[in-house]
């Protein structure tokens, strides 16, 4: 027989809870000492995480050992100083930079609104025998171009950031006194400004450099770049912020190639194609990635001239991310021949497999601005279907459901394949401007995929937006909140009948499902669905909307045969809860349900 406890009075719960923190007290205590029980290399191990100063302020003075450890010359320390307050540089310079000069290996200079304070703290010189990695940051020219010419005798130096804001003229002889450095083999340096206000010279004879990855976070012209590379014979990639147009001729001959330059990215490019074209043709024979975003020349788009470029320059090429941007003027005469872009559907980009595609931004500073895009197809590819797709387990008669639904490496989906993205329609001042484009865009290219990436819209915008483009066979939208929540007029009533007869959209993407509304709209508009791709939320159980979808198959979306549901997190059970409310209710009877991580795929039989 077993004996039951009495309740505990006050007394005696207080004396329970003392007696529950001492055991905790204790096993702190235990864990503690388990934990100096680890070896020196570990605790090393550890370090190399942690920030110099970090270590010292947790492990400095704790007791004799750990003194011993961080005060071993063969700890090496990564300083960041950047993160600490005006208040505490002196310290943290006094007690741990100053006495470890010979031990560190990464430093970083923190950003100081007294810049009398900053750069007096210390010398950064010869004894800094390790020093591998140096940041700069905020740094006037004073101070920089003294301190670079110390620099020279920092025997392991390989990485420079230097984050500079004071006088643009100063700018070449930073760069002079950079390439003077020998072990360099990484150099960035960072200068906020709007344009070219400066220009760049250096003596070429002199300057030869060993850097092989050089960071330009400035504007510069592509003359100057031109003779920044005269300087790096050993470069292997290349970032640069903004080119501009050169302010002199670039003769051709005076391009000398650089065989290791591998990798080239610019994040805006304002020079001209023709002397864009002069330089890839030159530079580099072994180029195999390149990047950039493009402005204010409508000849980027001329893809029989890509075409040569690379098929004859650019052999090695296998990854190109190019994009123009263009704004759209309501009532100006577009520049672009819409035409011509069907050229950048031809056998060469197939075969390479980049894909094209044209974006519309509605919120662009205020503008309405069109992007064309050419990129690797892999980028819209989805894992989960990789995932099915590799499922043994898995019907195959999915694969030939879903393997429409993102771009493949199928010649036959890229050649057909046009997407358009909308980015952001909150700003209905721009729509019909925006719409004129996309008409445009639809008489000369057929569109096939449409996204839209747009936090919330009208009803009746989707309606509009689809009404433009006919031939889309699949529909991404990022959210369909619908705002406001309002009845369609009957004139709004009628061209959604119409359209819902007429169009061919039989994939369809929702990535944020907060309530059934969307979706059922959806179901009213897409009745040639096939394929259907939902990311549900916290507000709609996956059961409800299950039973909502299967409910409504009939009646709305009878070709439905694939359904994909994304769950907001990992659930061992839903697959038996979802066949249970099947069978029970009767809702289907030839299907195959499988969950793949947080994805159920639903396969629907006739």
């Amino acid at each position: 027989m077993f004996a039951v406890k009495p309740p505990l009075n006050n007394k005696q719960f207080l004396r329970k809870e003392e007696a529950e923190k001492y055991r905790m007290i204790n096993n702190d205590k235990k864990i503690i000492s388990c934990i100096e029980n680890l070896s020196n290399e570990i605790f090393y191990e550890i370090f190399d995480f942690l920030d110099g100063c970090e270590i010292y302020q947790a492990f400095s003075n704790l007791n004799s050992r750990f003194q011993t450890l961080i005060t071993c010359s063969t700890l090496r320390l990564k300083i960041d100083l950047s993160t600490r307050p005006d208040s505490s540089l002196e310290y943290w310079s006094k007690y741990v930079v100053v006495p470890n000069k010979d031990r560190i290996i990464a430093l970083s200079w923190p950003f100081s609104y007294d810049h009398d304070l900053g750069y007096t703290l210390f010398n950064i010189d010869s004894s800094f025998i390790r020093l591998e990695i140096l940041t700069l940051r905020s740094i006037r020219a004073k101070d920089l171009i003294p301190l670079l010419i110390n620099m020279i005798s920092l025997p392991h130096l390989f990485s420079l950031t230097i984050n500079y804001d004071e006088d643009p003229q100063e700018i070449s002889n930073i760069y002079q006194a950079s390439f003077n450095l020998s072990m360099l083999k990484y150099f960035k340096l960072s200068f906020f400004a709007f344009e070219t206000l400066f220009s760049i010279s250096i003596n070429v004879d002199k300057q030869l450099t060993a850097i092989k990855y050089l960071v330009i976070d400035h504007c510069c012209s592509l003359d100057e770049l031109i003779a920044l590379f005269s300087c790096t014979p050993q470069l292997c990639r290349l970032t640069c912020e903004q080119v501009n147009e050169s302010h002199k001729d670039i003769v051709k001959d005076t391009l000398c190639p650089i065989l290791s330059l591998t990798r080239i990215s610019i994040g805006r490019c304002y020079a001209k194609f023709n002397e864009i074209e002069i330089f890839l043709t030159k530079i580099s024979s072994q180029l195999e990635e390149l990047r950039f975003n493009s402005f204010s020349d409508v000849n980027y788009l001329d893809a029989n001239r890509w075409e040569r470029i690379i098929s004859q320059y650019l052999q090695h090429l296998n990854i190109f991310e190019f994009q123009y941007n263009e704004i759209i003027e309501r009532y100006s005469q577009t520049t672009i021949d819409y035409g011509r872009l069907n050229q950048f559907k031809s056998s060469f980009w197939i075969k390479q497999k980049w894909i094209f595609k044209i974006s519309i931004d509605t919120d662009s500073s205020d503008k309405n601005v069109i992007v064309f895009s050419i990129f690797p197809d892999r980028k819209i590819r989805s894992n989960s279907y990789e995932k099915v797709k590799n499922d043994i387990n898995f019907n195959d008669d999915v694969d030939q459901n879903m393997e429409q639904v993102y771009a493949t490496t199928s010649s036959i989906m890229l050649a057909e394949t046009n997407q358009l993205d909308i980015i952001d329609l909150s700003n209905s001042k721009y729509n019909e401007s925006c719409f004129d484009t996309i008409g445009r865009i639809q008489a000369a290219v057929k569109i096939t995929r449409l996204n839209i990436i747009a936090s919330e819209m009208f009803m009746e915008t989707l309606i509009e937006i689809i009404g433009c483009v006919p031939d889309i066979d699949s529909l991404v939208i990022s959210s369909l909140e619908m705002v406001p929540i309002r009845c369609l007029s009957t004139e709004e009533a009628k061209t959604l009948r119409l359209l819902s007869v007429k169009n061919v959209i039989t994939k369809v993407t929702l990535h944020q499902m907060n309530d059934l509304a969307p979706v059922k709209f959806l179901l009213h508009l897409c009745r040639r669905m096939k394929y259907l791709d939902v990311d549900c939320t916290k507000n709609v159980l996956p059961e409800t909307f299950l039973r909502f979808i299967l409910m409504h198959k009939i009646k709305h979306i009878s070709r439905l045969s694939v359904l994909c549901l994304k769950i907001p997190e990992t659930d061992i059970d839903i697959v038996d809860k979802l066949k249970g409310i099947i069978d029970i209710e009767q809702l289907c009877f030839d299907y195959k349900i499988e969950q793949i991580d947080n994805k159920i795929y639903l396969r629907l039989f006739a």
